[in-house]
């Protein structure tokens, strides 16, 4: 499949999951680290067709405040919310840790992946790929990989039995 297409698809799961998801507690958790790091592996996976600088072909709407809102709202269902970590680790010795928030770390990656979506379904694809590599690089890569790792530690210490599929059949 297309890395593009793909990313496309991890994005629709994405906000499937996210607004329409009926998990909760250590489910919630479990599936929010799946959701993140397939969108994450599709986002690495996506051509490097892109610069610091939007194409002018690319006018990508952004979110609303309400729409933020009710993504924020729909990211309460998954346990864990505060946490702490580090912009640079790869400054020794570390910086200060800061506040971190799965809550707003999900809104963001909903509002930036999502409106690249919304440009790839009205055929915008160079839109859409700007916008989702882009994102990945300088924003809502971040806000994956620490909501990534503060989940992942989360469940190992809270519901370890949730980190492995334990579907049968």
């Amino acid at each position: 499949m297309d890395p593009v297409e793909r990313f496309a698809e991890e994005a629709a799961a994405f906000e499937r999951w996210l607004l329409s998801g009926t998990d909760h507690e250590a489910d919630a958790a479990r599936e929010c680290l799946i959701r993140l790091l397939e969108l994450y592996r599709a986002g690495i996976a996506l051509p490097p067709e892109w610069s610091e600088e939007p194409e002018e072909s690319a006018d990508v709407e952004s979110m609303g405040d309400g729409e933020r809102r009710r993504a924020y709202e729909a990211a309460r269902r998954v346990p864990l919310d505060c946490y702490t970590e580090i912009f640079d680790p790869t400054m020794v010795p570390a910086e200060a840790p800061v506040f971190g928030s799965i809550s707003d770390d999900l809104a963001d990656i909903y509002c930036e992946v999502v409106a690249g979506l919304r440009a790839y379904r009205r055929g915008d694809r160079a839109g859409a790929v700007w916008e989702w590599s882009f994102g990945l690089h300088t924003h809502w890569g971040e806000h994956a990989t620490g909501a990534i790792r503060a989940l992942h530690w989360w469940l190992c210490h809270n519901a370890p039995n949730r980190l492995l599929d334990d579907r049968t059949g």
